[in-house]
């Protein structure tokens, strides 16, 4: 199935997993693309005793949509994640925004590089996918 750049954003919400993030398409590109999650208390990793951070799976999850619908951007279909890898940089607070670039779409994979910030432009996490294409 082509996706075309101008159809990313309802493409991105055909997800009901996306949607149950709140993801957002913010910005798409054919050299970028940044998705949006608003903060929700249902995201926290913890309880206030525990000191309240976005759980690292949601913040993987961000970085896997980002990553993949920058490559959808870069070879107009959809791609299947092969790998992902997260470095979680500091705890994550408030809505963060996953910003993805394409570092080689080649012809059986793609690789994505993202970089994850908070509301207060902090890095938080960084990932790379790679996608079968």
């Amino acid at each position: 199935m082509s996706v075309s750049l101008e159809a990313l954003p309802e493409f991105l919400r055909r997800s009901p997993y996306h949607r149950l993030l709140g993801l957002e398409m913010v910005r798409a590109g054919t050299d970028e693309v940044a998705v949006r999650m608003p903060f929700r208390e249902d995201l926290l990793a913890g309880d206030a005793a525990a000191g309240q951070y976005v759980h690292g799976g949601a913040i993987a999850s961000l970085i896997d949509c980002a990553g993949d619908f920058a490559v959808i951007a870069a070879v107009g279909y959809d791609v299947p994640t092969i790998d992902l890898r997260v470095d979680y940089l500091r705890p994550a607070t408030g809505e963060l925004t996953a910003t993805a670039r394409v570092r080689k779409a080649g012809r059986s994979v793609a690789v994505a590089d993202v970089d994850v910030t908070d509301g207060a432009g902090r890095l938080v996490a960084i990932g790379r996918g790679v996608f079968k294409t």
